[in-house]
């Protein structure tokens, strides 16, 4: 091999290996609440307008708590919402209920509720009061924009003491976190 070639090879693989790092970052769903940590809130009106809490949403196990953008307008976010209704059964028999989370009116959830059959609780995020204790409002809609207040889309398992025992969230909020993974999580605690 050549002098030119080995020094471009060296150049090429130094330039890799220095730049991978602030390339390839972790993305990190709510990070001041890590596994472990306590659920700040939850408190919050349901499709049917009554007022929702921990102690009333968990199941033997706990909750699956997942934070959409909109079941309203966001393609993603129903179809997500269909993928988990159909796990719904799986999850209860694993002892958690599940609940969603979006800024959706009630009204609107109401409506999802009929139009995707769903049969746990949907949570309106009153002043999107949840997603700012998380840390996980997506900060690009501007104020004035329908959007804003709209989480980046992830789930929790939370205990029935309020310990967040796993996250699942994607940087994208085109992908959600693999259901599958989820089930596994929840078989395991």
């Amino acid at each position: 091999m050549s002098p030119i070639k080995r020094i471009t090879l060296l150049f090429i693989s130094l330039l890799v290996f220095f730049t991978q790092p602030t390339v390839a970052q972790d993305f990190v769903w709510a990070p001041d609440f890590p596994e472990g940590s306590t659920l700040p809130v939850l408190d919050a009106p349901d499709q049917n307008g009554n007022v929702q809490n921990l102690n009333s949403l968990t199941g033997e196990k706990g909750l699956m708590l997942f934070f959409s953008r909109s079941f309203g307008w966001c393609p993603f976010c129903k179809a997500q919402l269909g993928d988990i209704t159909a796990i719904q059964s799986q999850m209860e028999a694993l002892g958690f209920n599940i609940a969603s989370m979006t800024y959706d009116s009630i009204e609107t959830l109401k409506l999802a509720e009929e139009d995707f059959d769903v049969g746990f609780t949907m949570l309106h995020d009153e002043a999107i009061k949840h997603v700012n204790a998380l840390g996980i409002r997506n900060l690009d809609p501007e104020p004035d924009s329908f959007a804003y207040g709209i989480p980046q889309p992830g789930i929790l398992l939370i205990s029935p003491d309020g310990t967040i025992l796993k996250k699942f969230a994607e940087e994208s909020f085109r992908d959600r976190p693999d259901l599958t993974y989820v089930l596994e999580a929840a078989a395991e605690l």
